[in-house]
């Protein structure tokens, strides 16, 4: 991820970087919801992936510091970065609603003979201790104090950092280790030519970001207007409820803004993935606190169910002007056809050779499933933004009757014909276009699912 500073720098700017050459291969983006889901032979099918939460999720942090200037001074020691990466953490942990915690488990193990000193600061200790995450063997969290590992791995010290899946169990569905790169050079005071630097704030929310993909959440895609104005600049109710999860830096820090850290979708996937069922002191049971949104998006021949299309719930405005625009503060999303992968050998699902991941229930194409707090709600569509997934125009279409949502319930069948599309060649099809062959780094996601198998 980079700072925005232009159109074209914030297109760059998506997060979930790799620094993996192995997904060149064509692949949807999809905004909204779990990185992964569950195949026939892999986990459970249609299921959402996740870490087992039922101990704390484990953390080993580099030993070296977290920022120094290009002379070598240390801006930013080591136990302070520990800090503050405990904190990027706990506001996960925060969420009442959500059942995962984590857990600092002290300094990266060595990897002999490749990593042995404790800070991790050259490409031969990174390769070292990347491999041990791929074996799964620990998560670790990795200080690039000057930006030299960006430099050297992928020739740019200016992307902020990463957060990558090392492994997962096909046996289980469980994530079974990732690892993070926190970029330095961001924080050493220096802010000249290439040399970019955050706020504490913004730098701090983008990990936490990352973080969240550590968790096992994907992009999300809400209030993507904010791009029709400055960056650094959003007005108080798109940044409300802008995801921290949206790919791009481009608002100013929420806390900054005296906003909560985490935006009502964001706790409403965290808490999705990770359902807190107890009412104990700071836990407070999902089913109580949401509900969920079910339908499905179909092409315009009213059958044919579309895959691929970002579906906003947007709360109803209330018309007190004190409690803002609660149609853009307070909005949740997920993508059509999210737990559905394709029939193998159907390439335009990403099908050819039959991916691990996706249900093959043909009754889940263009499926969307929203949580959602209590209240009434519009549901509207909009194609994946073209800067994350260089996707096509999926509307317009006719506006929504409300929706009201209670507690524990499921309101189902809120489907939606999209209106003027072109005749589709078979139920496969998706209503976005798809990634060109050769992906721009800051698109490519974590591992193949090939390097993901849990042997």
């Amino acid at each position: 991820m980079r700072r925005a500073f232009s159109l074209t720098a914030l297109l760059r700017a998506a997060l979930a970087a790799t620094l993996t050459a192995a997904l060149a291969a064509p692949a949807p983006v999809f905004a909204g919801g779990p990185l992964y889901v569950g195949g026939p032979n892999f986990g459970a099918e249609g299921q959402i992936l996740t870490w087992d939460v039922s101990t704390p999720i484990p953390y080993r942090i580099d030993g070296g510091p977290l920022s120094q200037s290009p002379n070598g001074t240390v801006i930013i020691a080591n136990s302070t970065g520990i800090a503050r990466v405990q904190g990027m953490f706990q506001n996960w942990e925060n969420v009442p609603t959500a059942n995962v915690r984590f857990a600092n488990a002290g300094a990266i193990q060595n990897v002999p003979p490749g990593f042995t000193d404790g800070d991790v600061d050259t490409v031969a200790e990174f390769n070292a201790v990347a491999g041990d995450c791929d074996a799964g063997n620990q998560n670790p969290i990795l200080f690039d104090a000057n930006g030299a590992l960006f430099s050297a791995l992928i020739g740019d010290p200016s992307v902020i950092g990463l957060a990558s899946v090392c492994k997962l169990d096909a046996a289980t569905g469980r994530i079974v280790s990732a690892m993070a790169v926190l970029n330095g050079i961001f924080q050493d005071g220096v802010d000249v030519g290439n040399n970019y630097e955050l706020t504490t704030a913004e730098f701090d929310e983008a990990f936490t970001h990352e973080f969240g993909h550590f968790a096992g959440l994907d992009h999300s895609q809400i209030n993507v207007s904010v791009f029709n104005g400055n960056p650094g600049a959003c007005s108080a109710d798109n940044l409300a409820g802008l995801p921290l999860m949206f790919p791009v830096l481009f608002c100013q820090a929420r806390a900054t803004a005296g906003l909560p850290i985490l935006s009502p979708d964001d706790l409403a996937w965290i808490s999705r993935l990770y359902p807190e069922t107890s009412s104990g002191p700071g836990q407070t049971p999902f089913n109580s606190s949401y509900g969920t949104i079910r339908g499905t998006i179909y092409f315009s021949d009213g059958v044919s169910q579309a895959q691929g299309v970002n579906v906003i719930a947007r709360r109803v405005s209330d018309g007190n002007a004190l409690n803002g625009d609660e149609s853009k503060r307070i909005a949740f999303s997920a993508v059509s056809g999210y737990r559905f992968t394709g029939r193998p050998g159907q390439s335009v699902t990403t099908n050819s050779p039959p991916s691990n991941f996706g249900s093959r229930d043909p009754q889940l194409i263009g499926v969307y499933e929203i949580p959602v707090t209590p209240g009434t709600y519009t549901v509207q569509v909009e194609s994946i933004h073209s800067g994350f997934a260089f996707g096509s125009s999926v509307g317009p279409v006719d506006p929504s009757s409300t929706i009201t949502v209670a507690v524990g319930q499921t309101v189902s069948n809120i489907d939606i014909i999209l209106n003027g599309t072109a005749s589709r060649f078979d139920a496969f099809e998706s209503a976005e276009l798809w990634q060109p062959d050769s992906l721009p780094q800051w698109l490519r996601r974590g591992k193949s699912p090939q390097e993901l198998l849990a042997t």
